[in-house]
């Protein structure tokens, strides 16, 4: 089935599910995967909900399942929701797209945090969500990085060899670092433990920056990257707002936390009020620089006034 075109998004103002008279409110329940209960995506996506009139607890029930470090198990979770049973599934990151998609090919799918380029996204009737072009994507923050640090010509790259794009962003990162003269070094990691030991060999290896692929595994891990680049003064250019607002120097890419809150939830709405997901366009998020000021002053970069100029937010 060939797919409709990717829109870019805006947020509309969509009536809320009221009863009328003595009439039983319609509840509505929606499984989360993966996310834990109050963490800023579960609240983002809360509120997103209630700002359009679905409130969790009384015209609405959200679910969420989280398995931490142990994604092998997101498929068995995913049974767990549809045994609630839950009306849609709204899943964030390709890992948990992936068990969704594996677990029914019915129950509408509202998917969030993948690239245009995932596997099957649109091969089955019951998905929709906001997908992303990462791989073109990973190039510009690459490009940010040497031109917010000109004197850095040695990138490490965290990259999970098991991500079904980690092909695609390093061929077209190597072609750049060709033209550009950036020598790039990949350090794979693909569970939690490998982090700390691959700093350890960028370190030795005298890197002088550091570039994280789009994966659920290392954003999960986001935390311990930035602490760890600021302790080597290692300068980062990452995917998404939520690396800057843990203390990463640099991003280009989305505010997945808003993309939850403005994008998601209309989609949500439609789908309870009798739309089927292949009849909902797949959106594409808005993707902007973030700097991170107080780490920068931390590594001894100032930041130049093109990189500034550019950027949708200072953190400091």
């Amino acid at each position: 089935m060939k797919r409709r075109a990717v829109l870019v998004a805006t947020t509309a103002s969509v009536l809320p599910l009221r009863g009328r008279g003595k009439e039983r409110k319609k509840i509505g329940r929606i499984g989360f995967l993966p996310a834990a209960k109050d963490s800023p995506a579960f609240n983002a996506l809360s509120d997103g909900l209630k700002d359009i009139g679905y409130v969790d607890g009384d015209n609405l029930v959200l679910e969420s399942r989280d398995s931490g470090t142990r994604l092998e198990h997101l498929t068995e979770l995913a049974a767990e929701l549809l045994a609630l049973p839950v009306d849609i599934i709204v899943t964030q990151g390709p890992y948990g797209l992936e068990a969704a998609k594996k677990a029914t090919k019915t129950v509408p799918i509202v998917f969030a945090g993948v690239g245009a380029n995932f596997p099957g996204l649109t091969d089955q009737e019951n998905l929709t969500g906001v997908a992303e072009e990462i791989v073109a994507s990973t190039v510009k923050r690459l490009a940010l990085l040497k031109e917010s640090v000109p004197s850095r010509q040695r990138i490490g790259i965290f990259a999970n060899p098991n991500n079904y794009g980690t092909q695609a962003y390093m061929r077209n990162c190597e072609d750049w670092g060709r033209s550009n003269g950036v020598m790039l070094h990949v350090y794979n990691v693909s569970d939690p433990n490998d982090f700390l030991p691959a700093f350890d060999r960028m370190v030795a290896d005298k890197m002088e920056g550091v570039l994280a692929f789009t994966d659920s595994i290392i954003f999960r891990q986001r935390k311990l990257i930035v602490k760890t680049a600021l302790k080597y003064k290692l300068p980062g250019a990452y995917p998404y707002h939520e690396w800057v607002e843990a203390g990463g120097l640099l991003s280009y890419g989305p505010n997945l936390n808003l993309t939850l809150r403005q994008q998601i939830p209309p989609m949500i709405d439609k789908i309870l009020k009798g739309a089927r997901p292949r009849e909902i366009e797949v959106e594409q998020p808005q993707s902007s620089i973030f700097v991170n000021l107080t780490s920068a002053k931390a590594m001894g970069i100032a930041l130049p006034k093109s990189v500034l100029d550019r950027a949708s937010e200072e953190l400091s």
